[in-house]
């Protein structure tokens, strides 16, 4: 007994208001959180921007990611998800977490904050940790992205400043004509110390790396006129205690050195120091500060080499996240695509197939019908015209040519006419003289087995064999060969 089209219809409402209270409930239960969740990153937005440090209550934050990171969450809110997964990223980078930095960016960019001041930052922190590690390559890829989304916020500082962090990744990469081309740009912002210290030091750099010493001295010092504070100045004394040290002049590397293990916890600029300080005592001969300075240059490899793995372990997820982005887009695709593709079929199937049961049969029938005869009609039009093509074949070649007995040459003479079917033919597997007979037989179908042997010099008793063998590799039979044959595209 069927049921009756009401019945039907009464259920499915039911099914659809189930559906959305559902959704409406898990809404309005999110609501309350949500706003706190938005409370929490308006202050540490605002902190950012007025006092410009980091919000630092990791607890508060992990919530609030929490809290958002669901599918409605990143729906409705990714703007604050992303944020958060942001600033527990700086958190985790100051605390020399960086792997789990990584990550926290990685989920920021996922979600696209629509303000680029975001977008930018997120890639910049993405860079820095690549450049930590020496990863030029992989770095200037986060800094040009960087770059990008600065240059559409029209934040003229921030975008001044990725000119510097590209064109640094350039130098690096020994990629001067590039970076040459944005330090130009760059030289035409004039904005704060800051900014000019940096400018002044990527010259400095840019010069280094071209081991044009001299030049790189003059840019360094002018970036120190710049920096205020001393740790601000430290790369500049590392690179010019350097630059002193290949220029053999160890007594000014030395001060420079002292000034970097005064000033500087940073465990690369210390090694370096204590590598050059260790040099000037050999030279000395003072037993006493060589080892005291092997000692403390070991303690600050240590460091190094723990701050380094740190970086490491950062870089695979960051490269991955470049080869794929959105990992599991596909599965939210496939599962909305599902759910709606049900709900769709669902409503449709309980009202059209009740009313229109009989008039959906006949429809049916009448476009298989037609689907049928336009199958037909394709095919005989196929047939004619493939004939006519064979008829102008043998009409230009009343018989095999003899260059044909090279399937290149069969090839170029009959494209013209068997381009498409010939295509099909080289997908076989099957050798050029297996081709070659293939091709005789379709065109001269007049012709028997025996006198295309003779004209492919086959042993006439072979040619069966020869035959079957062809007909085996191709998935067919001797008798049934020439049929697959005209039908080879029809078939593809």
């Amino acid at each position: 007994m069927l049921i009756s089209n009401r019945y039907i219809l009464d259920f499915g409402q039911r099914v659809l208001t189930l559906i959305v209270s559902v959704v409406l409930l898990l809404c309005f239960s999110s609501c309350s959180s949500w706003h706190e969740a938005e409370r929490v990153i308006a202050m540490a937005d605002s902190v950012d921007q007025t006092e410009h440090v980091i919000y630092s209550d990791t607890a508060v934050l992990g919530k609030t990611i929490r809290t958002l990171d669901n599918p409605f969450g990143r729906l409705f809110k990714s703007n604050t998800l992303g944020k958060a997964y942001y600033y527990m990223g700086r958190n985790y980078s100051l605390s020399n977490q960086i792997a789990d930095a990584a990550n926290c960016y990685i989920e920021a960019d996922r979600l696209q904050i629509d303000d680029p001041i975001y977008r930018g930052r997120v890639n910049s922190c993405m860079g820095y940790i690549c450049a930590q590690n020496n990863n030029d390559s992989l770095a200037l890829i986060f800094y040009e992205r960087s770059k990008e989304a600065f240059k559409e916020s029209g934040n003229d500082w921030y975008y001044a400043q990725s000119l510097l962090n590209v064109s640094q990744c350039h130098v690096y990469l020994h990629r001067f004509e590039n970076a040459d081309s944005l330090l130009n740009i760059a030289q035409t912002y004039q904005l704060d110390s800051a900014y000019m210290a940096r400018y002044y030091e990527t010259n400095g750099l840019y010069f280094y790396e071209l081991h044009q010493y001299d030049s790189a001295l003059v840019y360094f010092n002018r970036g120190l006129d710049y920096w205020r504070s001393e740790e601000e100045k430290c790369f500049i004394w590392l690179k010019i205690m350097q630059i002193y040290f290949h220029a053999n002049q160890v007594n000014h590397a030395v001060l420079y050195s002292n000034k970097l293990i005064s000033i500087s916890n940073n465990p690369n600029y210390l090694a370096n120091a204590y590598y050059c300080l260790l040099l000037d005592a050999k030279v000395q001969n003072n037993a006493i500060r060589m080892s005291e300075y092997t000692h403390s240059r070991s303690d600050a490899q240590r460091l190094l080499h723990i701050q380094s793995n740190q970086y490491a372990k950062a870089i695979p997820q960051l490269e991955n996240y470049l080869q794929n982005p959105h990992p599991l887009r596909w599965v939210w695709i496939m599962l909305a695509t599902i759910l709606l593709v049900c709900i769709i079929l669902f409503v449709g199937a309980v009202v059209y197939r009740q009313r229109n049961r009989i008039a959906y049969e006949q429809i049916d029938k009448l476009s298989t019908y037609v689907e049928n005869q336009e199958a037909l009609l394709s095919q005989e039009l196929y047939y004619r015209q493939f004939g006519e093509k064979l008829s102008n074949i043998v009409d230009r070649y009343h018989a095999p040519h003899k260059r044909w007995k090279e399937y290149k040459t069969l090839k170029r003479d009959l494209s013209p006419w068997l381009h498409t079917w010939m295509c099909m033919l080289d997908t076989l597997p099957l050798s050029e003289r297996e081709k070659i007979f293939c091709t005789i037989s379709l065109v001269y179908s007049h012709m028997t087995d025996i006198e295309i042997a003779e004209y492919l010099c086959y042993d006439k008793h072979g040619i069966r064999v020869f035959k079957q063998r062809i007909a085996k590799k191709i998935g067919t039979t001797s008798a049934d060969l020439l049929d697959f044959l005209r039908n080879l595209p029809v078939n593809e």
